[in-house]
C-alpha cells in the first residue's frame, strides 16, 4: 500500500525543520485496540493475534493495489493466492515487530514525522511539508491518515531491524566486476549444420508405424466437448447511451466533479545518465563530470540528442533515445524534477546530479497544470454519467433478462427490447468460449456441461460486464479418426526420423574433428561457418535459444569442439544437427564496465544485504509458532 508513495521518496537528509511539521501532522494512536476474541482471529503468531479486521484491511488494500496495477485483470483472477500472500506478509510484519521489541528497537513520533515530511508527494513547491497535500494524496489512494501512519511506522521499524541485522555484512569489492565479466563475456562459435531435410526422402514411416503412433497418442487427438451458445453481453456502458445525456445534466455533473478534470502538470523528457554513486569519492565525481562535459560537447557539435543518448546510456538507464516518457511532479527525484519542470520544450539542461548520477535532460513537450474546460471533456462527462446511470439499472435489467431466458423467450427479442445485441458463439470449446464471450474458466466449464436447449439461470461474469446465456447445441468429447490426422502423424514421424539420422551423421563426423585452430582452407571445404559473438543467454546464429548448448559453449576452452551434436531448428533451414567449435573468446568492454561500475557494485551490495536479511527472516519463521485459525477467510471461501 505504501509502494506508490514510497516510490516518490528520497533519502537525502532532513530538509525541513521539525517545527514545520509538528503543528500540522495527524497522529492517531494506531493499534491501541484489538478485538482478541477467538472468533475474530485469523492466525496467532507466537501468541499474538492477527485479527479478522487486520486481515480484511490488509487484503482490501492489497487487492486494490493489484487491480490498479493490472487494469485488465478481473477480481476473480486477482484473488488467486492473494489471501495467502497477505497472510504471509502479516505474519512477517508481526515477527519483525516482535523481534524489534525484543531488541529494544522503536520508531518515535519524531522519526515518523521527519520521514513523512521528506516525501515529495506531501510537499509544496518550496519543498516544505504541506498538510493539504498530505490529506489529498492519501484520499486519492483511499488510505486513512491512521492507516498510512501505522504502515509507515511499520516500514521504518523494518528498516531499523534490517540495518541492525545487516550491519556486519561484507562483500568482496571484486565480486561486482567478476560477475559483470561472467555475464558479459562472449564466445565466437564456429559450426557445422547438417539439415534434417537432407534425409527426408529415406525417412518415410510405414502405415504400421503411423497406426502405432496414433494408438499410443490418442490423447493428442482428443476433440473437447463443444457447445453453441446464444448470449447477451450487458455492461453499465451499454445500458444508457451517452448521447441521451442532456447538456444541462452534463454541466451539472461536471461542476460537481471538477476535481476529476484537474490536469496535473507533466513534462515529456529524455535524459543521458552518467552513473555516479551518491557517496562517490572525489576522483570518481571528477571523472563523471569529465564524461558529462564530453557528452555536452557532442551535443553542441550538432549530434542529435537521441543518438548521443543511445551511445552513452547504460542498460536500463532509459528507453531508446534516452526517452523517459511523461513525468508528473512527485514521481521522480527532486533535483531531476526541479530541472525538468523549469526547462522550456526543446531545451537541454546542464548536468544535474541526483543519487543516481549526472543527468543531462531534454524536455520535449509540456502539459500545463490546469482544469480542463467543459467543452474539451463533454464527451467523457456524458460517458461517465451514462456508466453511472447504467450501473443503477444493471441489476433490474439482468433480473428481467434471466427471467425471460428461463421462460424460454428468444434472447434476440429480449435484447432488442433493451437496445442490446444478442450474439452466438457457434460450436466452441470451453477455451474458445472464454475468448469469444470474455468469461472466466469456471463459467466456460459450466456452459460446457449444460445440456442443449437449456438456459443458464444466473448471470455470468465477463470482466466488467455480465452475460446472460442459453446453450443451443452440445457435442460430447470425441477423438479425431486416424484418417483425419494421418498426414499430420506421417509428417511428424518423418521429421523425427530425418532428425535422428542427421544427429547420427553429426556424431560420426564429430569423430574426425580435431581440436585447435581451424585452417581457413579446411574451414571452407568442410562448410564450417562462423556465427556472431554469443553471450550466455543468446542463441547460435538464427537457431532457437538452447540453454544446454550455451552452457556447453561457455564451459569449453578456445579451440575445442563440443563433444556432442545438438538438435536445432532454423527458421530458414528447418531442423537439423549442429556441431560447434569455440573459435574465440571476447572479453567484456572495459568502457562499458566503467560506465556501470557503480550501479553493479551497489546492486551486488544490496543483494548481499537482502540475502542476509532474508536468511534472518527465514530463521524467525522457522522458530515461530504460527497457528492459522480461519483458512476460509484467507482463501476467500464463500466470499
Amino acid at each position: 500500500m505504501l509502494e506508490y508513495i514510497r516510490s516518490n521518496s528520497q533519502s537525502l537528509g532532513v530538509k525541513l525543520a521539525f517545527g514545520l511539521i509538528i503543528l500540522v501532522f495527524v497522529f492517531w494512536g494506531v493499534g491501541s485496540m484489538k478485538d482478541r476474541g477467538a472468533g475474530n482471529v485469523v492466525a496467532m503468531v507466537n501468541g499474538e493475534p492477527i485479527t479478522v479486521r487486520d486481515f480484511e484491511l490488509a487484503y482490501r488494500n492489497a487487492e486494490e493495489s493489484v487491480m490498479r496495477n493490472n487494469p485488465g485483470a478481473t477480481r476473480e483472477q486477482v484473488r488467486q493466492g492473494l489471501g495467502r500472500q497477505v497472510l504471509r506478509d502479516l505474519v512477517s510484519q508481526t515477527l519483525v515487530r516482535q523481534e524489534a521489541a525484543s531488541a529494544g528497537i522503536t520508531v518515535t513520533p519524531l522519526e515518523l514525522r521527519i520521514a513523512v515530511g521528506q516525501i515529495p508527494a506531501f510537499q509544496n513547491a518550496k519543498g516544505q511539508f504541506d498538510p493539504q497535500a498530505y490529506k489529498r494524496v492519501l484520499e486519492m489512494q483511499r488510505i486513512s491518515p491512521a492507516q498510512y501512519e501505522h504502515d509507515m511506522s511499520e516500514d521504518l521499524l523494518r528498516q531499523k531491524l534490517f540495518a541492525l541485522v545487516t550491519a556486519a555484512a561484507w562483500h568482496d569489492p571484486a565480486e561486482a566486476q567478476n560477475r559483470y565479466n561472467f555475464l558479459r563475456e562472449q564466445r565466437v562459435p564456429d559450426y557445422i549444420f547438417i539439415p534434417a531435410a537432407d534425409f527426408m526422402a529415406n525417412a518415410k514411416p510405414s502405415d504400421a508405424e503411423v497406426a502405432a503412433y496414433y494408438d499410443s497418442h490418442k490423447a493428442e487427438f482428443a476433440i473437447p466437448p463443444k457447445v453453441d451458445v446464444a448470449y447477451i453481453r450487458i455492461s453499465p456502458e451499454n445500458l444508457v447511451k451517452p448521447e441521451a445525456i442532456s447538456e444541462a445534466d452534463a454541466r451539472k455533473w461536471y461542476d460537481a466533479n471538477l476535481s476529476r478534470f484537474n490536469q496535473q502538470e507533466e513534462v515529456k523528457a529524455a535524459h543521458i545518465l552518467v552513473p555516479l554513486a551518491e557517496d562517490a569519492a572525489e576522483a570518481d565525481v571528477k571523472k563523471a563530470q569529465e564524461s558529462a562535459a564530453a557528452i555536452e560537447k557532442e551535443l553542441k557539435s550538432g549530434k542529435s540528442f537521441a543518438d548521443v543518448a543511445n551511445a552513452h546510456n547504460g542498460p536500463n538507464a532509459a528507453g531508446p533515445g534516452g526517452e523517459l516518457g511523461w513525468i508528473k511532479r512527485g514521481t521522480t527525484v527532486k533535483p531531476f524534477e526541479d530541472t525538468a519542470f523549469a526547462l522550456e520544450p526543446g531545451k537541454v539542461s546542464a548536468p544535474v546530479r541526483s543519487q543516481f548520477g549526472l543527468h543531462i535532460i531534454k524536455v520535449e513537450e509540456k502539459k500545463g497544470g490546469d482544469t480542463q474546460p467543459f467543452a474539451s471533456v463533454a464527451a467523457d462527462v456524458r460517458k461517465a454519467i451514462a456508466k453511472e446511470q447504467g450501473a443503477d439499472k444493471l441489476r433490474d435489467v439482468l433480473d428481467n433478462l434471466i427471467e425471460d431466458n428461463i421462460l424460454g423467450k428468444p434472447l434476440e427479442k429480449s435484447a432488442q427490447a433493451l437496445g442490446l445485441e444478442a450474439q452466438q458463439t457457434g460450436l466452441a470449446s470451453a477455451q474458445e468460449l472464454q475468448q469469444k464471450m470474455g468469461i472466466n474458466a469456471e463459467a466456460a466449464a459450466s456452459l460446457e456441461k449444460t445440456p442443449a436447449n437449456s438456459p443458464v439461470d444466473r448471470a455470468l461474469e465477463a470482466g466488467d460486464a455480465y452475460v446472460v446465456a442459453r446453450v443451443l447445441k452440445a457435442e460430447p468429447a470425441s477423438t479425431a479418426p486416424l484418417e483425419a490426422v494421418k498426414d499430420k502423424i506421417f509428417a511428424r514421424l518423418q521429421g523425427e526420423k530425418a532428425l535422428a539420422e542427421a544427429m547420427r551423421t553429426a556424431a560420426e563426423r564429430r569423430k574426425n574433428l580435431a581440436d585447435g585452430p581451424i585452417n581457413p582452407t579446411v574451414k571452407t571445404g568442410m562448410g564450417i561457418k562462423t556465427a556472431n559473438p554469443m553471450d550466455r543467454s543468446g542463441s547460435l546464429a538464427d537457431f532457437g535459444a538452447d540453454p544446454e548448448l550455451a552452457a556447453a559453449l561457455f564451459h569449453a576452452k578456445v579451440g575445442q569442439w563440443l563433444p556432442a551434436a545438438f538438435a536445432v531448428n532454423s527458421p530458414k533451414d528447418g531442423q537439423g544437427a549442429v556441431l560447434v567449435h569455440v573459435g574465440a573468446v571476447q572479453p567484456p568492454d572495459p568502457a562499458e564496465w566503467d560506465m556501470i561500475k557503480d550501479i553493479m557494485v551497489n546492486a551486488v551490495e544490496r543483494e548481499r544485504l537482502q540475502g542476509m536479511y532474508e536468511t534472518f527472516m527465514q530463521r524467525l519463521l522457522s522458530t515461530a509458532k504460527v497457528e492459522v485459525h480461519n483458512m476460509d477467510i484467507v482463501d476467500r471461501k464463500n466470499m
